[in-house]
């Protein structure tokens, strides 16, 4: 093996991470992340134990882990915003049509977590 250290080649990005690596559903990737971020972070402020939590949200003490580790692929959005209901958040959604009749179809929409 050689004594120089290998360089990592690697690409900075902003924005979406998902879209960057090509995923296909790059939105509801990220929206699903932001969301269980939202979560992950209201269950470690709560300071109750995972099995607490558990309970309150009707869910296994192995899905909070997951929840507080960040296992996305275990969640469904519909899950997540659940959770943030339970949790005492407000959630709103918000949908923005095209302005014409035109616009349907041209351009695809975006999902977002503000």
């Amino acid at each position: 093996m050689s004594k120089e250290k290998e360089k990592l080649e690697y690409e900075v990005t902003e924005g979406n991470i998902f879209a960057a690596l090509g995923r296909k559903n790059a939105d509801e990737l990220l929206t699903r992340a932001e969301l269980l971020d939202q979560v992950s972070s209201l269950i470690k402020k709560s300071g109750l134990t995972q099995h607490e939590v558990a309970k309150k949200l009707n869910i296994s003490q192995s899905k909070v882990s997951m929840l507080v580790t960040g296992r996305l692929s275990q969640f469904s959005a519909d899950s997540l915003l659940q959770y943030l209901s339970i949790l005492g958040c407000e959630v709103e959604i918000r949908i923005k049509k095209p302005r014409t009749r035109t616009g349907i179809f041209r351009h695809r929409g975006c999902v977002a977590v503000c």
